[in-house]
């Protein structure tokens, strides 16, 4: 996708307010991990002006969040393309948790579309191991085509 289709996305999933923060173009997860370390870091020296920092990480934490809720009622609306874009919205900052990844799996082996099932099971093994249980794991390297071998000891 373009430059303009990702602003166009931005802009139309994530709302106005995330494309104010355009300066920073990395993904959310990034920035995320990075206000979460400038935050310890605060408090291991014993800074007390740290609401503003526990505020963007509760921002960015709760974007994360209204984008899966957002995405699942979608999907009860029968409105699947809709929610696919923001799971991809999701899977494009990187996000650490598994939902969007496992859906849109679930989505794409569903239309047989093996290529993006396959660009999704890299991604969801490359960012949301932390989250990641048995069951979605054998999920993406069976996509891949990879053995799942899990070592007996």
């Amino acid at each position: 996708m373009g430059v303009l289709g990702q602003m166009y996305r931005l802009l139309t999933v994530a709302g106005a307010h995330e494309a104010d923060k355009a300066s920073d173009r990395r993904p959310l997860q990034l920035r995320l991990n990075d206000a979460r370390r400038e935050l310890d870091i605060a408090l291991d020296a014993g800074r007390t002006d740290t609401a503003h920092l526990r505020l963007m990480v509760q921002e960015m934490e709760r974007t994360f969040e209204l984008r899966n809720t957002h995405a699942r009622l979608l999907e009860g609306q029968d409105q699947e393309d809709a929610a696919m874009e923001i799971y991809e919205t999701n899977v494009t900052d990187m996000f650490a948790g598994s939902v969007p990844y496992e859906r849109l799996l679930q989505i794409y082996t569903h239309k047989k579309a093996t290529k993006e099932a396959q660009r999704v099971a890299r991604a969801c093994l490359a960012h949301a191991a932390v989250d990641l249980d048995a069951a979605t794991r054998a999920l993406c390297l069976s996509t891949l085509q990879i053995p799942n071998e899990i070592d007996p000891e």
